[in-house]
């Protein structure tokens, strides 16, 4: 049996129980706005993260299966709604705020730090140079695990990231380091 729902925010949820697993494909149109989070929301206060949408075929995109227990265990079972709001506004890059830059290794001069930049990270335009953050997690690698060391700990939007900064030209700029002493950052 196949359910359609549709979500606050735009688009539709498909749902389809086989037994005790539920496939759920999540569809909105483009617009090019931002990264939308698909969101289950129980009818008893439960809520569910399902994920973020792709793009895919000119659409946004995300499937998901998961076990009736699970959903139940979230609050999220067998009465929800759906809802795909913006978690990230693209916009921002305009203004100087975080943007999501798709291929941060094309900013980047060292061969190394390209390689460890080979996913999505926040950027973000200062002056001459440039920004790039990640979430601060325990339970996976660090990117640009070579600089980290020169990563500060900064809370954006209510989460703590790494943030490293760099010159126009992709070099790593060190803390709190002034041209004056003599040095400069990629010798």
């Amino acid at each position: 049996m196949e359910e359609r729902l549709t979500m606050r925010g735009g688009g539709t949820l498909i749902l389809r129980q086989e037994g005790q697993r539920v496939h759920m494909t999540a569809e909105r149109p483009a617009d090019g706005r931002g990264l939308y989070k698909v969101w289950l929301h129980g009818n008893h206060g439960g809520k569910l993260l399902l994920g973020t949408l792709v793009p895919e075929g000119g659409r946004l995109t995300l499937r998901r299966t998961l076990t009736v227990g699970a959903l139940e265990r979230a609050g999220c079972w067998p009465q929800f709604q759906a809802a795909a709001p913006l978690a990230f506004a693209f916009d921002s890059q305009k203004g100087g705020g975080w943007y999501c830059e798709p291929h941060p290794d094309r900013l980047l001069c060292d061969p190394v730090l390209k390689c460890q930049a080979s996913s999505p990270m926040l950027c973000r335009r200062e002056g001459e140079g440039f920004s790039l953050a990640a979430p601060f997690r325990t339970d996976i690698p660090v990117p640009l695990s070579a600089l980290v060391c020169l990563a500060s700990v900064e809370r954006q939007e209510g989460r703590w990231h790494l943030v490293w900064r760099f010159d126009a030209d992709g070099n790593p700029k060190i803390p709190h380091k002034t041209q004056a002493a003599g040095q400069t950052n990629c010798q």
